[in-house]
C-alpha cells in the first residue's frame, strides 16, 4: 500500500495556507513527522518580517509554527517553514502474483450467428490461440459446440481474467480474492448488479486493479503544531527531555539532527505535536466490504441513473441522421416526430436533438456533450460511426443501432443496441428454421451462385449431399418432379426479370405434376418485388426471410397511413424497410424504455403498450460487458389468395 504524500484537511482542521514560492531557497532541511521543512539560521539584526519577505513566505505560518520569535529572535536560534513535500511512507503492495491466479478455462457455448472472429474479440484472445485448441475452427463452427480456451498469464496481463461465478461467490469475495475492487467489477461488466449477479455467468475481473487505485480514508495524524525551545539542564538526557516536553525522542532528534548528546545550556528545538483528522489520498489496500446500499450507490454511479427514481422526469433523444437530406432519414423523422405527436401525454417530458451527422466528429461530440442525452438513435445504415458508440459507453448512454446489419461493435461494447439481427446471427437462424420446416425434402438449388449469399450455404449443410441438386433457371421447368416428392427450391436470383422466370419455372412444375408438394425460399431483399410478383409467390409457395414487415393493408397499417397523411399531407414513401415506419417505432418502445427503467437498461426494455407496426423487438444482453441485440425475426409465407403469414422465428 502506497500512501500519496498529498494531505487534504477537513473543514474545520486548520490548514497550512502556504503561498506558491516563486524560487526554492536555497537553505538546510530537515523532517520531522514525516514533513520537509527549511530551517534558517537567525543572524544579527534579523526581523521575523524580513526573513519571510525575503524567502516569499507567508508570515502568520511562520510565526505559527515559531511562536517564540515573536517575543525575542536569538542569533543563530532557528525559524522552521514547511517545504510543502512529505515523504511518501510504502507498505508492501497487496497483489496477487500470476502463480497464485486459477486460469480455469474460458468455458464459450456458441450461438447462432457467433464466429471464431467474434469469439475472439470477445474474449481478447487471438484467433491463433482459439485455433491451435480447435484447428477445424478454420473451417466453422457450430451453435451448441462448446469451447474450452485455456487462459494464462500472457492472455491475461494487463487485460481480464475471465471468470465463472460459482456458488458462494459475491462481488466482495471476488475482488478480495483477486485483489480487485467491487467498483472495477462493476465497470468492467456493465450488465452485472448486485441483484442480477448469477451462478454460472461469466465476468471479467481486472486483477490486481486494487493495488492501483486511490482511494480517500479520513484518518487521525500527528502534525507539527509549532516548535518550541528548551534550555538543556544539567543531567539531561533525551530520555529526560522526552519526559518533561511530551515529545518522544525519536521526534526530538528528527528536529535536532546536529545534536548528538544535549549538553548544559545547549537551546534545543522542541515539536509541538497535534493530533488531526484529515483526508488522505491512499493508493491500494485490500477492497472495502460495502453494504447493499453502498454497493447500489457505486453501480448507480457508474451508470449515471438514479436508483430511486421509478421514472425518469424527462428523455433526451439525440438523432443522429446519416444523410439528413436522403429519402431514408426524412421518412424515418418524420415516423419518429409522428410517434412524439402520439406520446405527447406521457408523464413525462420528450426532448429531440436532430444532429448531422456528416458533421466532423469533433462537432458531433460537442453537439453530444451540450444538450446530454440520455438516448441516442443513428441510422447509419452501414460502416456505423464506431466513435459514436465509443461516446454511448463512456457516458453510460444507450446507443441505438437502426439499420445496420454489418456493425459488431456490440459485441464488447455495453453501450450498444442492435435493432436488426446482425447478418450472421439471421443468416443462421433462417437456416435452421428451413431445416426444420422442410426437413427430408429434396433441395434444388437454382440459377447462379452468388458469393455474397450468407443464407444458401448455411442451408445446404444441413442436408444431407445425396438430397441437394444445383440446376439452372431454364432447366428447372425441364427438372423430373414425382408426383409424391416433395422439393425446397432455393433460388439465387434478386432482380425483377429473373425472379419472375424462376416464378415461370414453378408455375410450370406444379402444371405438369399437381400433386407433388412444391416450395420456393427467396431472398431477402425479395420482399421488395411483392407489389409486383406477389400473386405469383402465392401461387408458387414462397417463403422470404425478412427482419421487417410492414402489413399497410392491416387495420393498423392503414391507421398509420392515415395518420401520416393527415400530419405530413402525404403517404409515406413506400421502401423496404419502411422507413416512416421504423421511425415510429423505434421512438414508441425506446423512449418509453428509457423513461421506465430510469435510463438503467439492466432493469429491462419495456417498450410501450403500443403494438409496434414492422419490427418485433426482444432485446437481450449478449455477455456480461457488451450490448444488446434483437435476435427476432420473420419467415414470410406467401399463400393463396394474398395471405401472408408472419412466421416470428425466436432466438
Amino acid at each position: 500500500m502506497k500512501i500519496n504524500s498529498r494531505i487534504i484537511p477537513l473543514i474545520g482542521v486548520a490548514t497550512l495556507g502556504l503561498p506558491i514560492v516563486a524560487s526554492e531557497p536555497r537553505l538546510p532541511k530537515v523532517e520531522i513527522l514525516g514533513k520537509e521543512y527549511y530551517y534558517h539560521e537567525i543572524k544579527k539584526g534579523e526581523s521575523i518580517y524580513g526573513i519571510a519577505k525575503n524567502y516569499g513566505w507567508d508570515l502568520n505560518e511562520l510565526v505559527r509554527l515559531n511562536p517564540n520569535t515573536a517575543s525575542e529572535m536569538e542569533k543563530g536560534s532557528r525559524l522552521y517553514y514547511p517545504t510543502g513535500k512529505e515523504t511518501v511512507v510504502t507498505t508492501p503492495t497487496d497483489t496477487i502474483a500470476d502463480e497464485e491466479i486459477e486460469y480455469e478455462p474460458i468455458r464459450h457455448v456458441v450461438k447462432k450467428g457467433e464466429t471464431v472472429y467474434s469469439i475472439s474479440r470477445q474474449y481478447n484472445i487471438p484467433l491463433e490461440t482459439i485455433y491451435a485448441a480447435y484447428p477445424n475452427a478454420k473451417y466453422g463452427i457450430k451453435a451448441g459446440e462448446t469451447l474450452e480456451i485455456q487462459q494464462s498469464p500472457e492472455t491475461v496481463s494487463g487485460k481480464y481474467l475471465y471468470y465463472v461465478i460459482k456458488p458462494g461467490d459475491t462481488l466482495y469475495s471476488l475482488a478480495n480474492q483477486y485483489k480487485t475492487t467491487i467498483e472495477d467489477i462493476l465497470r468492467a461488466n456493465p450488465g452485472v448488479s448486485e441483484r442480477n449477479f448469477r451462478i454460472g455467468d461469466t465476468v471479467r475481473l481486472a486483477v490486481n486493479s486494487g493495488s492501483k487505485r486511490i482511494h480517500t480514508e479520513l484518518v487521525e495524524e500527528e502534525r507539527l503544531a509549532s516548535i518550541d525551545s528548551y534550555k538543556v539542564k544539567k543531567n539531561d538526557t533525551w530520555n529526560t527531555i522526552s519526559k518533561k516536553t511530551g515529545v518522544d525522542v525519536e521526534t526530538l532528534k528528527e528536529a535536532n539532527e546536529e545534536v548528538s548528546l544535549p549538553k548544559k545550556n545547549e537551546v534545543i528545538n522542541v515539536p509541538v505535536v497535534e493530533t488531526v483528522q484529515v483526508e488522505k489520498e491512499i493508493e491500494g489496500g485490500g477492497p472495502a466490504e460495502m453494504t447493499s446500499e453502498h454497493i447500489q450507490e457505486v453501480y448507480d454511479s457508474i451508470h449515471n441513473v438514479d436508483s430511486a427514481a421509478s421514472m425518469l422526469a424527462e428523455v433526451k433523444v439525440a438523432m443522429l441522421l446519416d444523410e439528413p437530406s436522403s429519402k431514408k432519414d426524412i421518412e424515418f423523422s418524420r415516423g419518429f416526430l409522428l410517434a412524439l405527436n402520439e406520446m405527447k401525454n406521457e408523464p413525462y417530458k420528450i426532448n429531440l436533438k436532430i444532429i448531422d451527422g456528416r458533421a466532423a466528429t469533433s462537432a458531433v461530440v460537442d453537439q453530444l456533450d451540450y444538450f446530454e442525452p440520455n438516448l441516442i438513435v443513428a441510422t447509419a445504415d452501414k460502416a456505423f460511426p464506431a466513435f459514436l458508440a465509443d461516446y454511448g459507453n463512456t457516458n453510460n448512454i444507450e446507443v441505438v443501432n437502426v439499420f445496420d446489419v454489418k456493425n459488431e461493435l456490440y459485441e464488447d461494447n455495453s453501450s450498444m443496441v442492435q435493432m436488426l439481427p446482425p447478418s450472421t446471427f439471421f443468416n443462421e437462424q433462417v437456416a435452421d428454421h428451413i431445416a426444420d420446416d422442410y426437413s427430408g425434402w429434396e433441395l434444388l438449388f437454382v440459377g447462379v451462385e452468388d458469393s455474397n449469399d450468407g443464407i444458401a450455404e448455411l442451408i445446404m449443410s444441413k442436408f444431407p449431399e445425396y438430397n441437394v441438386k444445383k440446376l439452372s433457371v431454364s432447366s428447372l421447368s425441364e427438372f423430373n418432379v414425382s408426383d409424391d416428392g416433395r422439393y425446397l427450391i432455393y433460388a439465387y436470383p434478386q432482380k425483377r426479370e429473373e425472379v419472375a422466370d424462376v416464378m415461370q419455372a414453378v408455375a410450370n412444375i406444379r402444371e405438369n405434376s399437381p400433386f407433388a408438394e412444391v416450395a420456393v425460399v427467396g431472398r431477402p431483399n425479395w420482399v421488395t418485388l411483392t407489389d409486383v410478383l406477389g400473386d405469383k409467390f402465392s401461387e408458387a409457395g414462397v417463403v422470404v426471410p425478412s427482419r421487417l414487415w410492414f402489413d399497410m393493408d392491416s387495420n393498423e397499417g392503414k391507421l398509420f397511413v392515415k395518420d401520416f397523411t393527415d400530419m405530413y399531407g402525404g403517404a409515406p414513401v413506400k421502401s423496404f424497410p419502411n422507413f416512416a415506419v421504423s421511425g415510429y417505432d423505434v421512438a414508441h418502445y425506446f423512449i418509453p424504455s428509457t423513461a421506465n427503467n430510469g435510463g438503467d437498461f439492466n432493469n429491462g426494455f419495456t417498450g410501450s403498450t403500443k403494438s409496434l407496426l414492422q419490427s418485433e423487438i426482444k432485446l437481450k444482453r449478449v455477455n456480461n460487458w457488451g450490448g444488446f441485440i434483437n435476435p427476432m425475426g420473420y419467415l414470410l409465407k406467401f399463400r393463396p389468395g394474398g395471405y401472408v403469414d408472419k412466421v416470428l422465428m425466436k432466438w
